[in-house]
């Protein structure tokens, strides 16, 4: 995870619980914070050692540092009303009943369960007419379906925070050649759509120099950061009531690695939560 990435999040979740506990309308509503890809609560790198006795300052900095999304949502206050970590690996979910031992005043539901499968239950069964909800998506790869997107979408109730994965969506899209079929399954698994083909490569078809009755197809990507980009864009806008521009995440060598989206899904609330992540992303 970026810091810039936790930064944005646990910005918007403190303005998202001031607006529904402090707005005497809002607090009709229950609010929720559900992430799908929770992993253990904390961010895992080397330890400080005696590097820490010191620099004054650095263990606390180290520890701010460490909490993952799921920590900073727990620290966020006002609290959410529910927060549901899904996660597919049992010894994370152990991992994650140690973290919520630690916050005993809060409701905590941990699901073990693919993301996508345990998404899609959750829409289901979301009291849209009483319930809101912040989801983050921080998925391995190229491992959130767009039907898990699309499912949120439809909820009408969910303001999605998503880390679309730019760097290995881009490796599949090969220059001189369209995807294997594989590849290109899994692309239309996160696009929701084949279109991504026909808006990402160009074919032309000339005749051969040594049979002029045989056609030689030459395929070519033709796309780029902004083009990847605001396709994305426009797929999202297909499920909710607005998106914002994303916050690009790069790695220590300066290769573009996420983009980091919003997308609002309540049309009453649309225009505040977009002004809010907005002015989050652009500092």
């Amino acid at each position: 995870m970026d810091p810039r990435e936790l930064a944005a999040l646990s910005k918007y979740l403190q303005a998202y619980t001031r607006i529904f506990k402090q707005n005497p309308r809002a607090r009709y509503y229950s609010i929720s914070y559900v992430d799908a890809f929770a992993g253990t609560g904390t961010l895992h790198r080397p330890e400080l050692g005696g590097l820490a006795e010191f620099i004054p300052g650095i263990r606390e900095s180290d520890e701010e540092f460490r909490k993952g999304s799921v920590r900073r949502a727990l620290e966020v206050y006002p609290a959410f009303d529910e927060y549901v970590f899904i996660e597919k690996s049992a010894n994370k979910c152990r991992e994650l009943r140690t973290v919520a031992q630690n916050y005993p005043s809060k409701k905590i539901r941990i699901v073990q369960e693919n993301a996508n499968k345990a998404l899609l239950q959750w829409c289901e069964n979301l009291d849209t007419q009483r319930s809101r909800a912040v989801v983050f998506l921080d998925p391995f790869g190229a491992s959130v379906k767009w039907e898990a997107i699309s499912a949120l979408g439809r909820t009408g109730a969910v303001d999605l925070w998503v880390l679309f994965p730019y760097s290995a969506i881009n490796r599949m899209l090969i220059r001189d050649r369209k995807p294997p079929r594989k590849w290109a399954e899994c692309l239309d698994g996160v696009f929701g759509t084949h279109e991504w083909e026909n808006a990402f490569y160009e074919t032309a078809s000339f005749p051969s120099l040594f049979d002029s009755a045989e056609q030689i197809e030459i395929v070519r990507k033709t796309v780029d950061f902004r083009n990847i980009t605001a396709f994305i864009i426009r797929r999202l806008e297909t499920e909710f009531k607005a998106v914002t521009s994303p916050l690009p995440l790069y790695n220590s060598t300066g290769s573009l690695l996420f983009l980091l989206l919003f997308a609002a899904g309540n049309t009453r609330s649309a225009i505040t939560g977009l002004k809010i992540a907005n002015s989050i992303i652009g500092k």
